[in-house]
């Protein structure tokens, strides 16, 4: 009975370690809609974000360590938007978002994405972004990462001529690659044959 408590738990482990895991995330820093986080600008059909004031704080459980960092920057340049369904869902072009403590040139975390998606921007309940075909870099950032995504809630927007901009929380989360499943498959086969020839 014990020992086969113990495959099916070594089983259990391997099967989680396949779930997806939190990378990073971040609670909206914004104190109202005054300090916002994106533009939106209708104009162009561009979206673009920054932070750089104090009060983000960017917990990271996936990386390398975990913890959190402190007074963190963000950086996404434009974004091209393409329409689908005007004012409720559009593509987004690929992008990078940047977060860092000291330099735009070294972030903390670099997130690229080669598409996604703008879901209700003009809506007056909440919206987000999502990625499409996501990587996460950085130097606390571990190796053996796949199904990379990354999701921007938006809220408190504000409309102003042709743009609107919103603040926003974050969170992102990926999984090990099928090379770490080969590797706990293995361990467990190895556990069953060593149990088998001690009985």
């Amino acid at each position: 009975m014990k020992r086969t408590l113990g495959i099916f738990g070594l089983l259990a482990i391997a099967a989680a370690s396949q779930a997806s895991f939190t990378i990073a995330t971040f609670s909206d820093p914004a104190v109202n809609g005054s300090t916002p986080l994106f533009t939106f600008d209708l104009s162009t059909n561009t979206l673009s974000g920054s932070w750089d004031a104090p009060g983000l704080t960017l917990q990271t459980p996936g990386f390398v360590g975990g913890g959190s960092l402190a007074n963190v920057r963000m950086k996404m340049e434009d974004v091209t938007l393409t329409p689908i369904i005007n004012g409720v869902l559009y593509t987004m072009g690929a992008g990078v978002v940047k977060f860092y403590t000291s330099d735009i040139n070294t972030p903390d975390l670099m997130v690229t994405f080669d598409g996604g998606q703008f879901l209700n921007p003009l809506s007056a309940g909440s919206s987000e972004i999502t990625g499409s075909a996501v990587s996460f870099a950085g130097p606390n950032v571990p190796g053996g990462l796949s199904q990379e995504q990354f999701t921007f809630s938006f809220a408190n927007a504000v409309q102003s001529g042709n743009r609107i901009t919103y603040t926003a929380s974050f969170t992102s989360s990926a999984v090990p690659e099928p090379g770490t499943m080969l590797a706990l498959g293995a361990g467990v086969a190895a556990f069953v044959a060593r149990r088998r020839k001690k009985a």
